[in-house]
């Protein structure tokens, strides 16, 4: 782990092409877990009050700008590395008509099939299969910490919006992540660390914030995600999982009200409107 001394940014040092990276996520897309309705169901649960979170936040930062609530699926969202599928359905049952991109082949024809979602598509933030100035939104959940350049894939995001369009960038904390595995690693419960292949990059809210700009965006807020929030219903009930479910509950709450998450989400606009 490298930490730049100017603006702290914190990142794997790249001794292998970015094409190793590609390679990873082509056979580990999604978290490394399998395809089927039971594992997507355990998975929504644990991200759907994140999903309302950003779903609410998209809602008002475009309505200051428009100031008027666009027709029901009127407005086009694409979701870069969208995995199993559930913000695509969750933002799909709030009104928006949804495009994924995913670099593992399985999970588009899941999203397809299981979700009878349409527009998801094999492909690279890199070289994105869509059209310039497509989408009213693009998110990136849990996505930018694995680019091998960040900034470009930010670039490319912005070059997929429609003037007045919005990125929306989900990511861990980088310090406040660092702080728990060190905590884990004194329990017992870890090694202590937050780098390697699956997340190259930390981000702090102001280089989430200098990413944005870098990559042309205008930045409209960074602040706490909620963090994912084990379900408790459906087979598997166990005291556990209820244990685990309050405690994220409480501490989701708490860092709405501190400001200081393990977790940040950060939107930004495109100019020319």
């Amino acid at each position: 782990m490298v930490v730049c001394s100017d603006c702290t940014f914190m990142y794997v040092e790249r001794d292998f092409p970015e094409s190793y990276v590609n390679g990873f996520y082509e056979e580990r897309a999604g978290g490394g877990y399998g395809l089927s309705k039971e594992n997507f169901f355990w998975w929504h649960e644990a991200t759907k009050h994140s999903n309302r979170q950003i779903l609410a936040l998209l809602e008002r930062t475009l309505l200051e700008r428009t100031l008027k609530r666009e027709p029901g699926n009127s407005r086009r969202m694409l979701e870069a590395g969208c995995g199993i599928g559930t913000f695509l359905a969750d933002a799909r049952d709030a009104g928006w008509a949804m495009s994924g991109l995913e670099i593992n082949a399985e999970f588009p024809e899941f999203c397809r099939k299981e979700l009878g979602i349409e527009d998801v598509k094999v492909g690279l933030i890199s070289d994105p299969p869509f059209a310039e100035a497509s989408f009213d939104a693009v998110a990136m959940l849990d996505v930018l910490e694995h680019m091998y350049d960040p900034v470009m894939a930010v670039r490319q995001c912005a070059r997929l919006l429609k003037p007045g369009g919005v990125l929306v960038v989900k990511s861990p904390n980088g310090p406040m992540q660092l702080r728990k595995e060190r905590l884990k690693k004194m329990l017992g419960r870890g090694e202590g660390w937050v780098a390697g292949i699956g997340h190259l990059n930390q981000f702090t809210p102001r280089t989430l914030w200098m990413a944005f700009r870098q990559g042309g965006l205008e930045p409209v807020l960074v602040r706490p995600a909620r963090s994912f929030q084990e379900g408790i219903v459906g087979p598997g009930f166990t005291a556990r999982r209820v244990a685990r479910h309050v405690g994220v509950a409480a501490a989701n709450a708490l860092m709405q009200v501190t400001g200081v998450g393990l977790n940040l989400v950060g939107i930004a606009r495109k100019g020319g409107i």
